[in-house]
């Protein structure tokens, strides 16, 4: 074969035609018809991966490789991962290659019309010769860009954002819209219901799309870039201090400094609307954060929230009771009626005290005889 291709050049450089079947183009180098499917690939195999990509965009190549196996369209004998890898790769059909969804840059006419809120992973700091990971949950006003709190944690969980959440609103006000991801932290009934008594229209992102929030993400990366990699993370005694240096930043650089997508600090773009501001009476908000659950009350006058019994009037036993509680305070808890009115305030149950407490005796000398013989 290559002695007839060397033959043919020869020719053509001597301005002899090749007059074989197939002409010049024949000795033009081609491509394999079935470049890019496997040949270790049956084509029902194929069409699987397909229809797996497609439900699962984000799957991984090794768990489509394991469903393969365990549909039984390979065996691991005859088909290794690899190939199967090999064939994502090259048919663009990895996560970062498939056709996204259309974005484009939004921005609200107004603080206060949207926050968007998340988690980040902050410094391990040592406490009592032990270190401990922190967490940073913050909201932030889509329109300003101004981080209207926040604060580190030693856990990511929901009652800690809902009590970032209440201290933004305490200082900003009241926000029309909040946009949170799909998380434990940011996906629970108690959040449900507080946006639902505040009047705030809860809106949760695709699943992984963290494009989607990308205002927060980008201040993250700021307030790491601007202050948290600089710091001596030893330096930090505990949370208190840890957050008292980061209100310091905000407020001192952060919230002051010339916004490049607005062109304008976060605090004067967030001041220009102030007059748009609703804000609500603090012993209001308390109310608006208390948790709300039903509980059935016990044959002794108790009941349960969390890992505390609480004592209830005796009128209630048997019932099923609306009660509501700060999770952060359980020294007190509210007996709610249907109309969400509160009738009773509640407390822990005092098991020593009640011990103590003098029951009514039972005076015989009033009770009638009665006659058995009638």
């Amino acid at each position: 074969m290559e002695h007839q291709l060397e033959l043919q050049l020869v020719l053509l450089r001597n301005g002899i035609f090749v007059t074989q079947v197939g002409g010049i183009d024949a000795l033009t180098p081609k491509t394999r018809c079935d470049i890019n499917v496997p040949r270790a690939l049956r084509k029902d195999t194929i069409s699987q991966i397909h229809k797996i990509k497609e439900k699962y965009p984000y799957i991984t190549g090794k768990l489509v490789y394991q469903k393969l196996v365990e549909e039984g369209f390979i065996k691991c004998s005859e088909t290794s991962m690899a190939t199967v890898l090999r064939y994502i790769r090259e048919n663009n059909l990895k996560p970062k290659q498939l056709a996204g969804t259309v974005r484009k840059a939004y921005e609200m006419e107004y603080a206060n019309d949207c926050w968007q809120s998340d988690t980040s992973h902050g410094p391990v700091i040592t406490v009592n010769g032990r270190k401990k990971q922190t967490y940073l949950i913050t909201f932030i006003d889509d329109a300003s860009r101004l981080i209207l709190h926040g604060e580190f944690f030693f856990n990511d969980n929901a009652v800690n954002m809902q009590t970032v959440f209440k201290k933004a609103i305490s200082k900003y006000g009241l926000p029309k819209h909040i946009f949170v991801d799909n998380g434990k932290t940011y996906k629970n009934d108690q959040l449900r219901l507080i946006c639902a008594s505040l009047g705030v229209v809860l809106i949760h992102t695709k699943a992984y799309s963290p494009q989607s929030k990308g205002k927060i993400e980008r201040s993250f990366r700021t307030i790491k870039d601007n202050w948290l990699n600089g710091a001596d993370w030893n330096a930090f005694t505990g949370l208190e201090d840890l957050n008292t240096q980061f209100n310091k930043y905000l407020n001192e650089k952060y919230s002051n400094s010339i916004h490049s997508a607005i062109e304008i600090s976060p605090r004067n773009r967030y001041l220009k609307d102030m007059n748009r501001i609703k804000f609500i009476p603090k012993e209001k908000l308390e109310d608006y954060f208390l948790h709300r659950v039903t509980r059935k009350v016990n044959n002794d006058a108790t009941i349960q929230l969390h890992s505390k019994f609480f004592e209830v009037p005796q009128k209630y036993i048997g019932r099923h009771i609306n009660i509501r509680y700060s999770p952060i305070n359980l020294d007190v808890a509210y007996i709610f009626n249907e109309n969400n009115v509160m009738t009773d305030t509640v407390y822990p149950l005092k098991r020593v005290d009640n011990s103590k407490i003098k029951r009514s005796s039972i005076n015989y000398s009033n009770i009638t005889e009665v006659n058995h013989n009638v």
